[in-house]
């Protein structure tokens, strides 16, 4: 990647903060922080996947899972800056008639693949996915957020060790590691302690 396109995607990085911020001060309250620390990668995967509004109903294209559903503002912001709606829908953010509820539902947004917002199930929906392309030969790939907070339920080790077991490498999921969650620091909520580790245990 040359620094040109690092630089873009770093704009682009900034740009999604800045909407994200905008929509959420419009509403006066939502899950700033959470929403915020996905940003850089959103930002990154959005330039790298194999998908746009052009391929919404494309079979092949990529699927992007954000399992922490509560980061929605971030990913709409990202969204409407894709083209996948206009920016001007940002500013109904969880109205009444709102297709941009506070978690992703793929039933009212344009772009949006899954219904999130369930801790722990976005790692089952993003298995099941990688699951099927690998069942049917496909070159796509399931891309999965989850939360540092998140990864306290079950469902994601399980997730875990059914991606190991049947191999699919189709699979990339990224850690937002911000040390926080609804009920304070993570780290004394209910520690996962050294992450990485855990999930290369898992194979």
């Amino acid at each position: 990647m040359t620094d040109h396109e690092i630089k873009k995607i770093e704009a682009l990085a900034a740009q999604i903060r800045y909407e994200t911020f905008k929509e959420i001060a419009h509403l006066g309250v939502g899950h700033l922080g959470g929403a915020m620390s996905i940003a850089d990668v959103l930002a990154v995967l959005s330039t790298i996947m194999n998908a746009g509004p052009e391929k919404a109903h494309d079979p092949d294209r990529d699927r992007l899972v954000v399992s922490k559903g509560h980061a929605g503002p971030a990913v709409y912001a990202m969204l409407a800056l894709k083209g996948y709606f206009p920016m001007e829908m940002l500013e109904t953010l969880n109205q009444p008639g709102t297709h941009l509820p506070s978690h992703c539902d793929r039933n009212l947004t344009p772009g949006i693949d899954f219904c999130t917002g369930s801790l722990g199930n976005g790692m089952s929906l993003a298995v099941g996915a990688a699951l099927g392309s690998k069942l049917a030969k496909g070159e796509d790939y399931a891309y999965l957020i989850l939360g540092d907070g998140e990864c306290q339920e079950g469902q994601v080790w399980e997730g875990a060790l059914f991606a190991a077991q049947y191999g699919l490498d189709h699979l990339i999921a990224f850690l937002d590691d911000n040390h926080m969650q609804i009920d304070g620091y993570t780290s004394d909520v209910n520690s996962i302690e050294d992450a990485r580790a855990k999930f290369a245990s898992f194979g």
